[in-house]
This record gives structure tokens, sequence and C-alpha cells, in this order.
């Protein structure tokens, strides 16, 4: 587990190092130890949820705006809404 969460964090690190500090991916690789193609996947993965993560942000956003025009979420049917 522990390896786990190291392994996601150098892969967000790795794409902290390329968006926004401007390091290629080829040296972000060497100084991780990993090929360049493993360096071009993490920072993709770690692109895509960045992507998910904003999506989500703004979906929220738009359920909060809904419910204050007065939609609100409806009630699951169950099957003991029906009198058969």
């Amino acid at each position: 587990m522990i390896d786990h969460l190291h392994r996601a964090k150098e892969k967000k690190m790795a794409y902290v190092l390329h968006y926004d500090f401007g390091y290629t991916k080829s040296s972000i690789a060497t100084l991780m130890k990993i090929s360049p193609q493993q360096m071009g996947q993490w920072i993709k993965e770690v692109h895509y949820e960045v992507q998910i993560h904003r999506l989500n942000q703004e979906l929220d956003s738009i359920k909060q705006e809904l419910i204050g025009m007065g939609y609100q979420p409806q009630k699951a049917l169950d099957h003991n809404d029906f009198n058969f």
C-alpha cells in the first residue's frame, strides 16, 4: 500500500514538473529512473485525473445552481411504491 501511495505521488510530481515547471518528459524519466514511454503514460494518467476532478467540480456547481432554481433530486423508485 505504501509503495502504491508513493507511486501515485511520483506520478503527480512528474505531471507538475512537466506541465507547471516545463521539464521534458525524458528528463523527468531519467530523474525518476523509468522509461520515457512510462513517463508519458504517467503524465497522461494524471492529466485524465485532473480533467475528471475539474468536471466533477463543474457538475457539483451546476447541481447547486439547479437546486437554487428549485429543482430537487427525485426520490428513487422502490418496489413497495407500487400497489399490485
